[in-house]
């Protein structure tokens, strides 16, 4: 979800693991010259999703050692989550939507799907399809440097 630490998180684990960092939301930033919430206004949700899974899987079909900062409504794209799980392990970052609501404010930013949904109806969808797709859960809702060290041992296991 959005919120949930993706990019502050991806980028410390990415260091502690020796990893490169890669974060989809500014890779279509870069591509569009605009910011997120911009993109995703003109192109609408559908046209979204799909341009995001695009990006995604170009940007990742070379690439070894990295950690990657989808945006949230990446789980809505089976091709690209099947692509991902092909290349990759996945994490899901569970976060409660009280903090997300917190983290969030009183100005939701571009969410995808939140003009015909509530964040909560949002959130309950997509939890489903993040515990769908996920390789490993870890709970996101407590110090980041917990989250990273429980991270940074489960990749160890897996990429040994």
């Amino acid at each position: 979800m959005p919120a949930a630490g993706k990019s502050f998180l991806g980028k410390k684990l990415a260091e502690r693991a020796g990893f490169a960092f890669l974060d989809m939301d500014e890779v279509m930033e870069k591509e569009y010259g605009e910011k997120i919430t911009a993109i995703a206004a003109k192109l609408g949700d559908a046209e979204f999703i799909k341009k995001e899974s695009e990006v995604a899987i170009a940007n990742t079909a070379r690439e070894s050692n990295f950690v990657i900062s989808t945006g949230g409504s990446m789980v809505y794209s089976d091709n690209a989550m099947r692509h991902l799980r092909e290349i990759s392990k996945i994490i899901y970052l569970r976060v409660p939507l009280s903090t997300i609501k917190g983290r969030i404010g009183g100005a939701p930013r571009g969410i995808i799907g939140l003009h015909a949904k509530t964040l909560k109806e949002l959130y309950e969808e997509r939890c489903i399809l993040y515990e769908k797709y996920a390789d490993a859960t870890f709970d996101a809702d407590r110090a980041p440097e917990a989250v990273i060290d429980d991270a940074v041992e489960w990749m160890r296991r897996y990429t040994a």
